[in-house]
């Protein structure tokens, strides 16, 4: 009896164990003159500065990308790729700068930070161009 409570035990602590997740790094927007920090309504053409702050949670930041979708697509395109430098993995801080297309749409910009075990982080930012 005594040995199918310790089996019972060690079952429940391994599961639980594996449902555990890891902290998620945090990536806020800059919100400072001069920053786009919240979705909006712009002209065509336009040009934003969006600005990141990322800090690691448990594990050392790796990479910061940009990507875009137009007009509702599922897909997204890569705007921007960056390698977080060693000196950096443990607070990231970034300015990005794009020009939104010169016709009426809309655009939703993903900020993507990957930590070195490959858990990933994102904000999204949602342009409407006129």
């Amino acid at each position: 009896m005594k040995s199918w409570i310790t089996l019972l035990l060690f079952v429940l602590f391994c599961v639980s164990c594996e449902n555990e997740q890891e902290p998620a790094a945090s990536i806020e927007f800059k919100t400072s003159t001069g920053y786009t920090s919240r979705d909006a309504t712009i002209s065509k053409g336009s040009s934003v500065t969006v600005g990141i702050v990322a800090d690691k949670a448990e594990n050392n930041l790796k990479a910061y990308n940009v990507s875009v979708s137009y007009d509702g697509a599922s897909n997204t395109i890569t705007v921007q790729n960056f390698t977080i430098a060693s000196d950096e993995n443990t607070h990231y801080d970034k300015d990005v700068s794009f020009t939104v297309r010169n016709q009426a749409s809309t655009e939703k910009y993903y900020f993507t930070i990957v930590d070195v075990d490959g858990n990933l982080v994102q904000r999204m930012l949602t342009f409407t161009i006129e």
